[in-house]
């Protein structure tokens, strides 16, 4: 995302908290929206179908995080390489640039399409998804991946708006899409179950990215495409940025899939448990995600215009608000455990599973959140190293605990792997983040 003056001004002078808070406010919307896709398709399959319709959209959605995690890395290199040129590049240059980006992204979404019809069933048994929900779960795969070629120009065109200095047409896009998705959830579920789901998303996602390309081409875009204007160096800066983030996203999904490899031998209903806690947590877990979004650029900012003592007051405020925060979402999700699973699902087994995940996994967010303030430390001083390393350190210390524990006291062990981990990985975070200044 590039800045206007206007945001800059806000960052680098006046108060702190304010500042960070107000430019936090729109990412966190962003993301609250987006995640309301998976959220929307969730709820409305556990209310209106059954548990084994959650279960496979829930198995279905972990082998599908190992092609979206590459399409959020192409969306991160590319929004970087726009933001990178739009200040001194001509409208014509910032088209060719724009046009290659698409056009790279659009061929990896067709790739990534093709792939996953084909690999979609051995992927889903090697997670040990259940014989009586694997077709369902294929199913909902299948029909998701035809919205690919759809998703992925739809998340890269609205980091290119960004790029060029604009975060509102985009979030209101954000906005229109989820609740065109629900809508869509709505009337689609009970006529066509699970198929009806992913269909609403991917339709979506259609209409999403036909206006954002429209916007581009009235705003952004000096020519018509092209293929004489296709340059290889644009392909291979934009697989250059989109690496780390990418890695990143793929650490997490092996997790997830170790996870659901290991819930496979717990039944039906520890499976559909688990995926209407993880989306709570997720839900919940967004306004940290933004605001320490907006920490990163706060501390970048400030560190090249030279004032360490902003960013420390920064860090400190950034470590009360977090902490703040994490206590809310401990109260909420102790207090409220059961009403917030029955937003999910009616099965009695179901909810008892997800109620014992969202209360005790939620203690570990105490750590967690302070763990990720450190990394928008290592991020801000573009020391993308060591938190690659921070963030990889955390999920092998999760999943070997998930791996030892699991086995050994079953459902329990899931919660109880996070409780290991997540003190250790806010220490090795801390420990990377002190070698770093060295």
């Amino acid at each position: 995302m590039v800045f206007t003056q206007e945001q800059n001004n806000s960052l680098l002078s006046g108060a702190v908290r304010p500042a960070l808070l107000r430019y936090a406010f729109p990412i966190i919307l962003s993301m609250v929206a987006t995640q309301l896709y998976t959220v929307a398709d969730t709820m409305i399959i556990g209310l209106k179908l059954d548990a084994d319709a959650l279960a496979a959209v829930s198995n279905a959605s972990t082998v599908l995080m190992i092609f979206l995690f590459i399409s959020g890395g192409m969306e991160l290199g590319g929004g970087l390489l726009v933001a990178a040129n739009k200040p001194t590049a001509s409208r014509s240059e910032m088209s060719q640039l724009l046009y290659n980006l698409l056009f790279v992204d659009e061929v990896m979404a067709l790739v990534l399409t093709g792939l996953g019809f084909i690999f979609l069933p051995g992927l889903l048994r090697l997670i040990q998804t259940p014989a009586e929900i694997l077709n369902e779960a294929v199913l909902y795969g299948r029909v998701y991946l035809v919205g690919l070629p759809f998703l992925m120009p739809y998340d890269l065109s609205k980091q290119m708006v960004m790029g060029c200095g604009n975060s509102s047409t985009p979030l209101r896009v954000i906005i229109f899409t989820s609740v065109l998705n629900v809508l869509l959830d709505l009337a689609l579920v009970g006529p066509f179950g699970v198929a009806g789901a992913a269909a609403a998303t991917a339709f979506s996602q259609v209409v999403g990215v036909l206006y954002m390309l429209f916007y581009l081409q009235k705003h952004d875009l000096d020519e018509r495409f092209r293929f004489d204007i296709l340059r290889a160096e644009y392909a291979k800066k934009i697989f250059v940025l989109a690496a780390p983030n990418s890695v990143q996203q793929a650490s997490g999904t092996i997790i997830t899939l170790v996870k659901q490899s290991l819930l496979g031998g717990l039944g039906v209903a520890a499976i559909a448990g688990f995926s209407c806690a993880s989306k709570v947590s997720s839900l919940l877990m967004m306004p940290v995600y933004g605001f320490v979004q907006s920490v990163v650029f706060f501390i970048a900012q400030n560190t090249a215009a030279s004032q360490p003592d902003r960013v420390q007051t920064g860090l400190r405020e950034g470590r009360r608000i977090l902490f703040v925060y994490s206590v809310f979402v401990v109260a909420v999700c102790v207090l409220l455990r059961q009403p917030l699973l029955r937003l999910f699902t009616t099965d009695t087994e179901t909810a008892y599973y997800g109620a014992i995940m969202l209360a005790f996994e939620s203690v570990s967010y105490l750590f967690v959140t302070q763990k990720h303030l450190l990394e928008a430390q290592l991020r801000g001083a573009q020391k993308m190293g060591f938190y690659l390393a921070s963030n990889l350190g955390q999920i092998g210390l999760n999943l070997l605990c998930c791996v030892i524990l699991v086995p050994l006291v079953g459902f329990n062990g899931f919660w109880m792997s996070t409780w290991g981990s997540a003190p250790a990985g806010l220490l090795l975070a801390y420990v990377l983040m002190k070698i770093a200044k060295e």
